[in-house]
């Protein structure tokens, strides 16, 4: 396995991409995906952090949040353990490694919250991200954010993105 160095700077967001063992589409599966965002809150209640913002796709997860000490990699490996746990299989449910991205300034932090939220258009799942049921979008609309019918079409900040 390759050694990846990780940046881990406290106070900072980190947007986060796990994948699915080999793209296996087991997140479709409601009562899956459901247990991921059980197992994310869990987490959260033995490493302080502030979930931010996720969208769960078929095979892959989105994931913006910022933990208190600066490390993501617990969390992630804490995550992954607990839905392990919670489903019972002794198949991989994950791809050993994951993709990470300190969080620079706002804009940074608008153009990932942007592709998070817009990655279920992007990829066939509904007409517009408000559709999706497995994302922070209307927490965000919610906040003032984002309007609700944001995210027909892509908005220009992410065209160039490539995270999946």
């Amino acid at each position: 396995m390759p050694n990846y160095i990780r940046y881990y700077l406290p106070g900072h967001p980190v947007f986060v991409t796990l994948v699915t063992h080999r793209r296996r589409p087991w997140l479709a599966e409601p009562r899956h995906a459901e247990q991921v965002l059980s197992a994310m809150r869990r987490v959260k209640s033995m490493y302080p952090c502030l979930h931010l913002a996720h969208v769960l796709m078929p095979d892959h997860l989105h994931w913006m949040l910022k933990p208190a000490d600066g490390d993501f990699s617990r969390i992630i490996a804490a995550v992954k353990r607990e839905v392990a746990w919670r489903m019972k299989l002794k198949e991989a449910l994950w791809q050993p490694c994951f993709h990470d991205h300190v969080i620079r300034d706002e804009m940074d932090f608008q153009r990932h919250l942007d592709y998070l939220h817009y990655n279920p258009v992007k990829h066939g799942q509904v007409n517009r991200a408000a559709d999706w049921p497995f994302s922070s979008f209307q927490a965000w609309v919610d906040r003032g954010r984002y309007e609700a019918d944001w995210g027909t079409t892509e908005p220009d900040d992410i065209r160039e993105m490539a995270l999946d």
